[in-house]
């Protein structure tokens, strides 16, 4: 694997583009003085584009998530008025759905990998799940997106320090499995 060019939540390395689909997703701005203010969600237009882009070109995707909620909490005055009036020192909550960003089809399929494994999840015993549990047999087709899901425990930090490996391995297992077929 060559080197990974990162910004938020979308990380990229050679035709692979992986997005943590997390509260990264959710971004803030310094504003004037010390204030931080909400700004957008990740993808904005332009990301979304060179997204689409990305896949139309033959790269692929892999959307990483661990099923927690993509929430944050903001005071009034960090929220843009846009959502309405909201009183001074009021905490809001502001949340995004997992996928949101992803075409209908796409998000659907994501949606059922993960309500599939979090039922599984739910009968087997933490010790017995594995850290990452990746959707479909061909993760790495050019213009596919896949999923995968974080067992509870296994941080973002985990697994960016171990991606490469991670991916390497993967795309190994993937190629034996195209050889002996």
């Amino acid at each position: 694997m060559i080197g990974a060019l990162r910004a938020g939540p979308l990380t990229v390395i050679d035709d692979l583009a992986i997005v943590f689909d997390d509260d990264s997703r959710i971004r803030w701005s310094r504003g004037q003085g010390d204030r931080w203010l909400l700004v957008e969600s990740w993808p904005n237009t332009e990301e979304r584009a060179a997204v689409d882009q990305h896949l139309e070109g033959g790269g692929c995707m892999l959307v990483l998530t661990d099923a927690q909620p993509i929430t944050t909490y903001a005071l009034g005055d960090e929220v843009p008025a846009a959502d309405g009036p909201v009183a001074e020192g009021e905490v809001v909550e502001l949340s995004l759905p997992h996928f949101d960003w992803l075409p209908d089809v796409i998000r659907a399929r994501g949606e059922a990998f993960l309500r599939a494994q979090q039922e599984r999840f739910a009968v087997l015993p933490a010790l017995l799940r594995p850290p990452v549990v990746l959707e479909g047999d061909e993760p790495f087709s050019a213009g596919k997106v896949s999923f995968a899901l974080l067992s509870a425990g296994v941080t973002r930090a985990r697994l960016e320090r171990e991606l490469t490996e991670y991916l390497a391995y993967l795309r190994s297992t993937d190629d034996i499995t195209r050889r002996t077929a």
